[in-house]
């Protein structure tokens, strides 16, 4: 999987309140998430970071098979995958969303999915700007 990082030419070197332990293991979710459902013919990961009024946004986006609606509203869920999802051929019982969205939440921030289609899913991770 071949990855793109866009970081916006505006975005200045501003403190983030935030344990980048933290922001690390969110963002390695997302990447690996989109890596067990990405399609094999030269999909390509896209992380995107730049400054959207108080917070500092990075956007993580695939280009796989999307989240079907009805997964959608338990998808920050704990356990969210049944016993039979999770023996399929993505390992995982449905907890690393759930575990980043606190981890986010824990910071004065939040992660949520902007988008999802046929064509890959698009999660946003927003962290506040530290007041200066």
């Amino acid at each position: 999987m071949d990855s793109q990082l866009s970081v916006a030419p505006e975005l200045h070197p501003e403190a983030v309140m935030a344990d980048m332990t933290a922001v690390e293991q969110i963002v390695y979710n997302l990447a690996d998430n989109a890596a067990k459902y990405a399609r094999f013919d030269g999909s390509i990961l896209k992380v995107e970071l730049k400054a959207e009024k108080r917070f500092l946004v990075i956007r993580v986006e695939d280009e796989g098979k999307g989240v079907s609606d009805s997964l959608k509203g338990k998808l920050f869920r704990p356990f969210s995958r049944s016993a039979e999802e999770a023996a399929g051929k993505q390992p995982g019982v449905g907890l690393g969303l759930a575990l980043s969205r606190e981890l986010a939440r824990s910071m004065g921030g939040d992660l949520c999915l902007e988008e999802s289609s046929g064509h890959g899913c698009r999660f946003a991770l927003r962290l506040p700007f530290s007041r200066v």
